[in-house]
């Protein structure tokens, strides 16, 4: 069975580096989906306005898995301990499948608002389905090493130069930029070097920072 995609992901994250690891995480993060032939017909989305929430069924479309892991290495543990690909969320799968639930700020027409997802810009949609809240809320359900939200950790602060142009920015994109860092971003094995120098681009322009502890210093901001 072959499966066509049905409309396409335009995301604040523009690299993989950087993405938060679950959905919903950093509620600033901001992603247009917009529908595509044949499917790009406002009478699909008839009703949706009426749900604040999407389920949003997408393609990895930038992790190859190669040949088959059984096992993988979560960020939640550390990265040095493996447990079995299906026991977790984790982009390298047979069939490299995501799935994410986001909050729907608005409809265009055939495109779609979203709030809070972890999408990576040009990511593939496959479907589309309504969060209902008494069938995918479970009470008393527990999710083993990944039970509770992680933390926010770091504290974020801003160079001298990095500062004049973080304050130019509007508001949602200076918090998108403190949200994302806030939530270590960088693989969990790494230890500090406050020499190393992290980057990833958000929308147009390209974030770059030091860690020392739980301390980030963005180092600067450029178009």
């Amino acid at each position: 069975m072959n499966f066509q995609s049905i409309g396409i992901i335009h995301s604040c994250f523009r690299e993989k580096f950087g993405i938060p690891r679950q959905a919903g995480l950093v509620k600033s993060a901001s992603a247009t989906l917009e529908l595509i032939a044949p499917y790009n017909v406002e009478e699909a989305l008839r009703g949706i306005e009426e749900f604040s929430h999407l389920w949003i069924l997408f393609a990895f479309h930038r992790s190859v898995c190669g040949t088959f892991q059984p096992t993988v290495r979560p960020p939640r543990l550390g990265g040095n301990t493996r447990v079995g690909v299906f026991a977790t969320r984790s982009p390298f799968r047979p069939n490299p499948l995501g799935l994410s639930v986001v909050e729907l700020k608005g409809v265009k027409g055939t495109s779609l608002e979203l709030a809070g997802g972890d999408f990576l810009d040009e990511t593939p949609v496959l479907d589309i389905k309504p969060y209902v809240p008494y069938a995918d809320r479970i009470p008393g359900a527990h999710g083993a090493f990944a039970d509770h939200a992680p933390a926010p950790v770091n504290t974020v602060t801003f160079s001298p130069e990095a500062d004049c142009i973080f304050q130019t920015l509007d508001e949602a994109k200076q918090q998108l930029i403190i949200e994302m860092l806030c939530y270590n971003p960088r693989p969990a094995y790494q230890t500090d070097d406050p020499d190393r120098l992290y980057g990833t681009r958000l929308y147009d322009f390209e974030v770059k920072w030091r860690h020392c502890g739980n301390q980030v210093v963005v180092d600067s901001i450029l178009f």
